[in-house]
């Protein structure tokens, strides 16, 4: 079985990170989480990676990376 990392970005957005992680908990696969975020965050984005023992998603709430030194 393989676990399941969440990377969410921006990282300082609290709430958003809360409810993904609460989503993603009932979510079997990044499209699906997506898909339920979309409902609170029009731009969402969840991008899987994999490595050998860990899967990735990263999930960007406005649909990219965004570099927290930048806003």
């Amino acid at each position: 079985m393989m676990t399941v990392r969440l990377i969410v970005n921006p990282a300082d957005d609290l709430e958003f990170e809360r409810r993904t992680h609460e989503l993603a908990a009932t979510s079997d696969a990044p499209e699906e989480l997506e898909e339920n975020l979309r409902e609170f965050y029009s731009r969402v984005r969840v991008v899987r990676g994999v490595t050998d023992i860990v899967e990735r998603w990263y999930v960007y709430r406005d649909g990219r990376w965004i570099n927290p030194r930048d806003r």
